[in-house]
Formats: C-alpha cells, structure tokens, sequence
C-alpha cells in the first residue's frame, strides 16, 4: 500500500467514522422503523372517557396565556372531564386577569389558579397533588393545543395499559415565523421548525418503538396519575425536571415511555439567537446532571450496550470532544501536506450525506402530518431549509458544546450568560490582558 493511500485511508476513516455511525446509520435505521411503525398501527376506538387534568406552569405569560387556554377549550374532548391547573410561579404582570376573564366566558371549563413561588418543578409538584382523574398532561403555557390532542392521548392510553407516560408532538407555529420582519432570524425560525418535526416524528419516534426515550418534552408530557405518584416527583436540583421524571419512570419503575405521535403542540419560535444559545444550553446541562444523578443506577429496561443513559451520554458528551478537535484539525492538515482537495471533498461529501440524513427525516415527517395539513403544506413549501439544515446544526453543536463547558459551574440556573454577553466577557478579560501590551505598541509607533 502506497504511503499517500494509507494517508487517506487514515484520514477517511478517522473524520467519517463517528458521523458515519452515530448520526448517518442510526439515523437510516431510525426512518425505517418509523416508517414501517406508521403503516402499521392500528387504532380501536375507547367507549370510556375519563378525566384528565392539564397543569400549565404561569410565568410572565400574559401574551400568551388566553391562546393556550382557548385551545384546551377548544377540545373536542369533553370539557367537563377536564381539570386546568394554572400553577403560578410568581408572575407579576396580567396573567391572573387573563384567567380571571377567560374562566368567566368559558363557565364550563373547570379551572384553579394555583400560586407556588418557589420554582417551576416546586410547582408541578403542588399541582401533581392537586390533579383529578386518570392522566395527567403538562404543558408550557406558550403553546396551543391541537383540537385532537387530549383524545389522542387518551386513546392511546387506554389502547396501551403497559405505557406509563407520553410525550407529545411539538411543532414550531410556522405562522409567527412568517410575521417576523427580521429575514435572518425568521431562516433560523425555520430550521428550527425543521428540527423539531424531525426530533420528535422520527427521533423520538424511534425512541418511542425501542423504549429509549431519554426525556419526555417539558413543552408536552403526559403521565398515569398513579405511576407519577409512585416516584420521586419532579426534582427542584436540576434543569432538567423532566429528564429526571423519565429516568425516574423507566430506571426505578421499570415503565415504558412512549411518543403520541398524533398529539400535536405548536409552541412560538425561537426569538433570537442569544434565546437559541440559553434554551439549548439549558438543555445540554440538564442532560448532565440527570444521568449523574443516575450514574449508580442500574437501567431496568435496557442492559449493557443498550443502556438509554450510557448511549445517551456517549453520543452527546464523549464524542463531542473528538468532533471538536477535527474541525480545527482541518486547518492544520494542510501544513502536514494533506492536499486541499481532498480536505475540501471530504467537507463536501460529509456535508451532503447530512443533507441526504435530513432528507429522510423530511420524508419521513411528512407521512405523520397528513392529519395537520397546515404544518405539511408549510414544510413543503420551504423544503429548501433541509440544505441549510447540517449548518443549523453545526451552530447547535457549539451551544452545547458550551453548555457542556460552562456545566462545570458548581450552580446552574435557568437564565445563563448569553452569547452576547460572553462574547463580551471574552473580549474584556482580552484587553485586560494584552491591553497594556497595544498601548506600549500604539506609543512606540507614535514615536517612531
């Protein structure tokens, strides 16, 4: 074998093989099964409906409160086997006014303004001791409900007495995208709209089918009334509550979790790139901490390779590193004689086999929002985004790499620093350090 054959073979292997198999093979297999999932199901109609409540954690959420609670209202559930907890986390603009008027036109729909100061999983707790009926559904009170979504849910329920807790569907509301003036953020509103009709119709679906869900969607979860009250409930030293309530269900309890894949929530859009760089840091840093929380607990649904938390913390964490150090690594290659074609071919190659990923989750998408004709129509239409999509994500792969970094703090907190304001710390510490540094310069070369 030549030396500059084994050269590239050294080269293509290392730089395609953790992509190739993380996210392009998982990612073929994970289609598939959803597919063949779909074509598959079958549905028995329920001849009992029981009751349900919603809890909706109420923070500063006066512009959207009325359109959340108008969708519930708008089930074509029966109403009177509906209970809403507001849980209020200690809003200070007209979110109790909003539920004051709304609960007077809509009589028949049973609703408690419930005040628990002290954090949101504090919250959700008082309101789990609260609930009424059979299940119990969350959702963030800056969404709408499909008119569908608590019978489906129900339904699937009642059909699967062996599931004890669902996520929804959340989608981006693509209408508020098209209202934002601002061209560059309404493109990554869009790929965000992407991304999450991708994660959830066919990641979590996946998931779903193989009971490998790591977090039910704190936008959108549902739980058996009784399996809930046998954990913990919701852990108030985390970010990430949710996680923990799954991990919970499956490790200690030994329940399947699954995806309602007809449930649907649509929340708002992303509002800018430093809301973008919080939430998904947030994300990563609860991810942390609850499969540290779980380091020393035995998996009781899946063993060995299979683990859920071990898969999950090697796919996101241990193999970030090797990511990261092979993307500046390609500066460097050329000074080590590697040719700049083959440098560039392999970006270009790597780059389409993402593009063409994306497109299988795109297709696959499509087949599960037959019901939701608005949200499909609006992804044909801009199908182009799934060509900006393995961009969108490279900039994701950063804010978790962030997240993962700054999660070394000893305390976390729901609002982190914000790029701006990094960037910003960044460049003060450096004309802290080096600013004696230019002013000497800056007076030398005056003098000269």
């Amino acid at each position: 074998m030549s030396q500059e054959l084994f050269r590239e073979f050294i080269f293509w292997g290392i730089w395609l093989i953790i992509p190739l198999c993380i996210d392009i093979i998982s990612g073929i297999i994970g289609c598939i099964f959803v597919i063949k999932s779909h074509f598959t199901k079958d549905s028995i109609e329920i001849e009992f409906l029981p009751n349900v409540t919603i809890m909706i954690p109420v923070y500063h959420s006066a512009k959207t409160l009325e359109s959340c609670l108008a969708s519930i209202a708008r089930q074509d559930y029966p109403l009177k086997n509906i209970l809403v907890l507001l849980l209020n986390n200690g809003s200070k603009d007209e979110s109790y006014d909003i539920f004051c008027r709304f609960q007077e036109r809509n009589p028949k729909l049973r609703m408690w303004w419930v005040d628990s100061p002290n954090g949101k999983s504090k919250a959700l707790n008082k309101g789990l001791y609260m609930a009424d009926g059979k299940y119990i559904i969350n959702i963030d009170s800056d969404g709408v409900l499909d008119k569908s979504a608590i019978g489906n849910i129900v339904e699937k329920f009642e059909q699967n007495q062996d599931i004890y807790a669902m996520t929804g569907v959340v989608l981006i509301d693509h209408q508020q995208i098209e209202e934002n003036k601002n061209l560059n953020i309404k493109f990554l509103q869009r790929c965000e709209a992407f991304e999450y009709a991708e994660a959830f119709l066919v990641g979590r679906g996946f998931q779903s089918y193989s009971n490998t869900m790591f977090t039910l969607s704190g936008a959108f979860s549902c739980y058996r009334k009784d399996i809930v009250y046998k954990t913990q409930l919701y852990n108030s030293e985390t970010l990430g509550e949710d996680a923990h309530m799954t991990s919970q269900i499956r490790n200690l309890i030994k329940g399947k979790i699954s995806l309602c894949e007809n449930a649907f929530f649509y929340v708002d859009p992303i509002e800018s790139f430093d809301k973008l760089y919080i939430q998904r840091q947030r994300w990563q840093r609860g991810e942390i901490e609850v499969a540290s929380l779980f380091k020393d607990t035995v998996d009781r649904s899946k063993k060995g390779l299979f683990n859920v938390l071990k898969y999950n913390m090697l796919k996101d964490h241990t193999l970030v590193f090797p990511r990261f150090i092979w993307l500046f690594a390609m500066v460097y290659l050329i000074f080590f004689d590697y040719p700049l074609k083959l440098i560039i071919g392999a970006n270009i190659i790597m780059y389409l086999a993402y593009v063409l990923n994306s497109l299988l989750y795109f297709r696959a998408s499509k087949l599960f929002l037959k019901e939701q004709p608005d949200a499909s129509s609006y992804m044909s239409t801009h199908w182009y985004i799934v060509f900006l999509l393995p961009l969108y994500r490279l900039m994701v792969f950063f804010m978790r790499l962030a997240g993962i970094i700054n999660a070394a703090e000893k305390y976390a907190a729901w609002n982190t620093k914000t790029l701006s304001q990094e960037k910003k710390q960044i460049w003060d510490i450096l004309n802290k350090r080096f600013g004696f540094y230019y002013k000497i310069k800056s007076w030398i070369n005056s003098g000269a």
